[in-house]
């Protein structure tokens, strides 16, 4: 059971999804990607089997070249045996040996192998957890009696794994305000809801997965996640971002979807057949999402409807009524050819929705996808040699507007690779399922090039810079004209060892938005410029103790208001030797008046939290961990933010009197 790692390698990782918390203009759970990293920290990476080693490049811990080398190493040497086998391969330093310890085991690589029953049922594993949390205040949703359940939110999952092959699960989800169980809502709420009404829990999901058995590469029932070359295309899932160095995607193409994410999954049947050198990958999914209905027919059956809902909640009547308000079919397949260092695809996928999509005339809706059917296709390809990687990607929607991603990456030297990246997505480009590299939410409306280098200019020190020059064509909700934005990051690295590391870390961002004023009738572009400048360190104190502190300061400028912001925070991490406890404690000031802090949270199992913090206080949180006998174990958290300068939280259901907001989680896991 993993309590606490405290490796650098979790620091990466948490950096990246801070990174991106900051970088979007709109709240997105990235439970997904914590969920994919905790799983593949307890079921490690066979670092014999390539098609797994694939999965580091993914997470952007390591670069390609690396990844190539280790391959080569097998071929010319055997499978590794022992971890110190490692550093004898080119180009492996002490920085990368230690965000690879955690991670990766020496299992021979034998897909042949016969797989028995006996051994599934005898070396599987099972996860069974139980979760809830709540908010301790009151919001305006309850004192309005407006959301029609309790503030407590809710989730039960279950989990099967044996080695890498099979998976199978499923969760139950509440969150805070949706009813749990249909007999605890009034007769009345459910005559106007009709059959919107559930009735157990508002969201369930399930998978069954199968790897490498035969000539069968991946078979999922249930919900699942596709991921097609660059992302162009085909992805239906979250990827991590890079913070430097190559962009390249090299991800299992399917994966079951485990997270109660109840947007990006896709629910049916997809397999992956392999041939000698071909992939021949095939996915139907038919599920219901939530839409604004616009326009019935005599029946009460959608004609037509304005918008796709991305939120998930269901607390109140209106937003019951949009629940799984259509079905929505996806069909498709990828064929592609591949060798060790080269891969080629074509994919094209349909989509069918229920009854017809009408976005409202808003001027930036002018070139939103209107219509029943859509098609994608699009070609895929990458080719990695020694000292240098190429990829790309180029697609079109049914209308004929194009996507293009093309990237390449350089390593002159071992010590120093560069990487090079140009898009250009249409503004009429038209995808339910894209997520490629992009500076905005969406594979639309956008180009532009992003440079970046990564040196290593002494042992375990590294620089990366990157710079991403975007831009917008046609209008956006934050832009009503085209739009351009410079965007900069330099960060110097030190690892120390495998529990202790410092970075500084310098941004810059300059981006044209709406401008706001009273005395001004016509909203015009203003540039709103935003430099940072973040200190953090992870050092341990002993063998029990581990101390994180991080100053981050902030100046944010535009022709309406300038002003400062700032962030400090000191952790203390309590993870003693073969004892069955840990413990977290942050405590946070900062004051931010013009803008958001964001700050990643330790949590309980399988559980995301990134703060973002405006006006001015102070958020403390205590975390505890606890294993007991027969493979149980209980985790809480309880975390509170005060304010100096306010006297509500929130707004408008969500709203809460006060300066003061509390919340607490309790999870019950159970490891057989």
């Amino acid at each position: 059971m993993i309590f606490a790692q405290y490796e650098i390698t979790d620091d990466i990782i948490i950096e990246q999804i801070e990174m991106m918390s900051e970088n979007s203009d709109e709240e997105i759970d990235f439970t997904e990607l914590i969920e994919n990293y905790w799983t593949i920290c307890e079921n490690k990476i066979n670092i014999n089997n390539p098609e797994e080693l694939n999965q580091l490049i993914d997470l952007h811990l390591v670069n390609v070249f690396i990844i190539e080398k280790i391959n080569e190493y097998r071929r010319n040497f055997g499978d590794f045996q022992m971890f110190e086998e490692l550093s004898f391969v080119e180009g492996i330093d002490k920085r990368t040996l230690i965000i690879l310890e955690p991670l990766v085991c020496f299992g021979r690589d034998s897909p042949n192998k016969k797989t028995t029953l006996k051994d599934v049922f005898h070396y599987g594993k099972h996860l069974a957890q139980f979760q809830i949390e709540q908010c301790f205040n009151e919001k305006a949703g309850y004192q309005e009696k407006k959301y029609l359940g309790s503030p407590l939110k809710m989730l039960y999952r279950y989990s099967f794994s044996f080695q890498n092959k099979i998976e199978a699960g499923f969760a139950m989800e509440n969150d805070a305000g949706e009813y749990l169980f249909k007999p605890k809502i009034n007769d009345s709420i459910k005559n106007l809801i009709g059959d919107k009404a559930y009735k157990t829990t508002d969201f369930v999901t399930f998978h069954i997965l199968i790897n490498d058995y035969k000539f069968v590469k991946t078979l999922v029932l249930g919900d699942y996640q596709l991921s097609i070359g660059q992302g162009v295309t085909m992805a239906s899932g979250l990827t991590f971002a890079a913070g430097g160095g190559s962009l390249l995607r090299k991800t299992k193409k399917i994966r079951a979807s485990k997270s109660a994410n109840e947007v990006r999954y896709l629910r049916g049947v997809a397999t992956t057949l392999n041939y000698r050198k071909l992939d021949l990958t095939i996915f139907y999914s038919n599920k219901k999402v939530d839409a604004n209905i616009s326009e019935v027919d005599s029946h009460g059956k959608p004609l037509v409807v304005t918008a796709l809902q991305q939120s998930g909640l269901h607390r109140t009547y209106s937003e019951l009524i949009d629940r799984h308000a259509i079905s929505q079919q996806l069909f498709g397949g990828n064929l592609s050819y591949r060798s060790s260092t080269f891969q080629i695809g074509y994919t094209i996928h349909k989509t069918v929705l229920e009854c017809e999509l009408n976005p409202d005339s808003r001027l930036y809706n002018t070139f939103y996808f209107r219509g029943k059917t859509l098609v994608n296709q699009g070609v895929d390809f990458y080719y990695v040699m020694k000292k240098a990687a190429f990829y790309g990607e180029a697609a079109i929607s049914d209308n004929l507007a194009p996507a293009l991603l093309f990237g390449t990456t350089f390593q002159p030297a071992g010590y120093i690779d560069f990487s090079v990246l140009y898009r250009y997505y249409d503004k009429q480009y038209q995808n339910f399922y894209s997520n490629a590299f992009a500076s905005g939410s969406g594979t639309r409306n956008e180009k532009g090039v992003y440079l970046s280098t990564t040196i290593t200019f002494a042992p375990r020190w590294q620089l990366v810079a990157t710079a991403d020059f975007p831009q917008s064509d046609w209008i956006k909700t934050t832009a009503y004209a085209p739009s351009r934005t410079q965007d900069y990051n330099l960060k110097i690295e030190h690892t120390i060892n495998n529990k202790a590391l410092f970075f500084i870390q310098l941004k810059y961002k300059d981006k044209e938005k709406n401008g706001s004023s009273e005395n001004t009738y016509m909203r015009s572009l203003v540039h709103e410029r935003k430099m940072s400048l973040r200190f953090h360190i992870t050092y341990p104190i002993g063998n029990d103790f581990t101390l994180k502190n991080r100053v981050e300061y902030h100046i944010n400028k535009d022709v309406l208001k300038n002003g400062t912001c700032y962030m400090i925070y000191q952790d203390i991490l309590y993870n003693p030797e073969n004892q069955p406890f840990s413990f977290a404690f942050r405590y946070a000031l900062f004051d931010s008046p013009t803008g958001a802090v964001y700050a990643y949270e330790n949590d309980v199992l399988n559980a995301f939290a990134i703060g973002s913090f405006y006006h001015k206080g102070m958020r403390i949180y205590l975390l505890g961990k606890y294993k007991l006998k027969f493979g149980l174990a209980i985790n809480a958290k309880i975390g509170c933010t005060i304010y100096d300068d306010v006297n509500e939280i929130g707004s408008g259901l969500e709203l809460i009197e006060g300066n003061v907001k509390t919340e607490g989680k309790l999870q019950l896991v159970w490891k057989f």
